[in-house]
């Protein structure tokens, strides 16, 4: 499995980036592989080409409070969505991409962490509170997927139930 938390150095917008450390620091490398991401683009269809299972992490203004998390379960076969953002090409249209040309995961889930996009143009500036608040649950709310996810891959149904 591939994490992959996206980012960039201005204050908010590197809460996917945090969690990503996060989960280095937790994570055994034979569970899943770790990575920080610079904004999403053709970097991120690199990562994503060829992966079986991929978890995204990312900063979004959704309009929810700061610090709100939202997972997409299978973001890989969400309906097109249209989408502005400041990073040039964003994260749904690197998506939407991706899906035309054929190189999404089978399994991709999506976890955003609301931010307010003000809070995304000082370079020094750290997390907020309400955003940095999210980085231990969310991390440990992935943890557990991965887990569960290596549990099954050791286990397959039939020999889960003998272990059982």
């Amino acid at each position: 499995m591939t994490i992959i938390g996206l980012g960039s150095p201005f204050g908010d917008d590197r809460v996917g980036w945090r969690v990503a450390e996060t989960l280095a620091a937790k994570l055994p490398t034979d569970q899943a592989r770790v990575i920080r991401l610079d904004r999403p683009g053709p970097a991120l269809l690199d990562e994503l080409a060829g992966r079986a299972r991929v978890i995204l992490i990312d900063a979004a203004a959704t309009g929810e409070p700061p610090g709100t998390l939202s997972c997409m379960a299978d973001a890989a076969s969400a309906p097109a969505m249209d989408r502005v953002s400041s990073h040039g090409l964003g994260l749904i249209q690197t998506l939407q991409l991706g899906r035309a040309l054929d190189l999404l995961p089978p399994q991709l889930d999506l976890f955003l962490i609301s931010i307010d996009p003000a809070r995304t143009r000082d370079p020094d500036a750290d997390l907020s509170d309400p955003v940095a608040a999210a980085v231990a649950p969310l991390a440990e709310a992935i943890c557990r997927r991965v887990e569960a996810s290596t549990w099954r891959l050791a286990y397959p149904p039939e020999k889960a139930a003998a272990a059982e």
